[in-house]
């Protein structure tokens, strides 16, 4: 993952909920805007300490070499595949 590549998904407006993917397996959200800042190698991802605070309750620091893909986690809502409707003959 290059600085520009990470650059271009947390710069999205308006914000989109992303999910990390890195090399070890983990996973880790942003789930914020103002939530993750890069560095010249790294990426600061910070937690909230509850959903409705600004106050940090942790953070990961991650080398952009780490990070294996971007996944988009849209708004936060589950999307439900439409069932097919079967119509009477």
């Amino acid at each position: 993952m290059t600085t520009e590549d990470a650059k271009q998904e947390l710069d999205r407006d308006p914000f989109v909920p992303l999910r990390l993917h890195l090399a070890s397996g983990e996973k880790i959200d942003i789930a914020h805007p103002n939530s993750a800042f890069l560095r010249q190698n790294t990426l600061l991802v910070v937690h909230r300490l509850a959903p409705d605070t600004h106050a940090i309750g942790n953070y990961d620091v991650v080398a952009l070499r780490l990070i294996e893909r971007i996944e988009t986690r849209g708004n936060g809502h589950t999307v439900r595949a439409r069932r097919r409707q079967h119509r009477a003959r």
